[in-house]
């Protein structure tokens, strides 16, 4: 499996992390993407020694949503993320991924400035942690948690507030500029999260395996490759798709896709 791909564990089965994690090493994957409420319950020492065991990067760690709406909100998102970023430190996470928080009442400008301004702390801190911190985009049926959509309008924010893009294909293969955005993102991307749309699939979550769809990755992940990026391509096919076929086969479809594309290097 190519060197760059990582699986996310809302791919696999609910199992407890150490199940996932030895599930990762056995398709032969090198890095795995779980949530921190995951490696909560597992318990971050042992999460540590797991990672150690089966010889697996923790490409990035899902923090979820952000908020900074209200004074409250902001105070709340800050402390939950600086403890993520100390987790992710601890088990030597190289990233840690999450969805900006909604904007309640304000406009989008007005909370993009909140946003970044409520970040600022988190952001300096995951520096000196030498961890990437990121936004990725997500629909518009997530603007309760979310206001980064448009790629571009991601690499904005994420400008603004002096962190990473993590670029989700599923989000954004649709944009009008997506080459051109992809090409102005380029040095910000610290991940790219992989999955493919079948045309008519209305319900979400609908991601297919990479090369069953629509989303022209053939083109999309060539044109990430030719800014530079060189970290993970992390699987995070979801939906009943993978679950009808098994996300064992589905899987290796996907990465054998995906490497494909990059250049196999088993």
């Amino acid at each position: 499996m190519h060197p760059q791909i990582s699986i996310n564990t809302l791919c696999l089965p609910a199992a407890p992390f150490g199940a996932h994690a030895e599930a990762v090493a056995r398709l032969g994957a090198r890095g795995i993407s779980p949530g921190v409420a995951a490696v909560l319950e597992c318990g971050v020492a042992e999460t540590a020694r797991t990672i150690r065991d089966t010889g697996l990067d923790m490409a990035t760690m899902t923090h979820l949503s952000f908020g900074y709406a209200t004074p409250d909100a902001k105070a709340e998102a800050r402390e939950r993320l600086l403890r993520t970023i100390g987790i992710a430190a601890e088990i030597g996470a190289q990233s840690v991924i999450m969805t900006t928080g909604g904007r309640g009442d304000l406009s989008w400008g007005d909370a993009a400035e909140a946003f970044a301004d409520a970040m600022a702390p988190c952001a300096d801190a995951a520096r000196a942690a030498g961890i990437t911190i990121g936004i990725e985009g997500t629909s518009h049926l997530y603007s309760d948690v979310s206001i980064a959509h448009r790629l571009a309008d991601t690499a904005k924010l994420a400008r603004m507030a002096g962190i990473s893009v993590m670029l989700d294909t599923f989000a954004c293969w649709f944009d009008s500029d997506i080459e051109a955005a992809i090409a102005e993102a380029g040095p910000l991307i610290g991940l790219v999260q992989v999955s493919d749309y079948v045309y008519g699939d209305r319900g979400l979550p609908c991601r297919a395996v990479p090369g069953d769809g629509a989303s022209r990755l053939d083109r999309i992940i060539p044109a990430i490759v030719a800014t530079g990026f060189a970290g993970y391509y992390d699987l995070e096919v979801i939906g009943p798709r993978i679950v009808a076929e098994g996300a064992e086969a589905g899987l290796r479809r996907a990465a054998d896709f995906i490497g494909g594309l990059l250049g196999n290097k088993d």
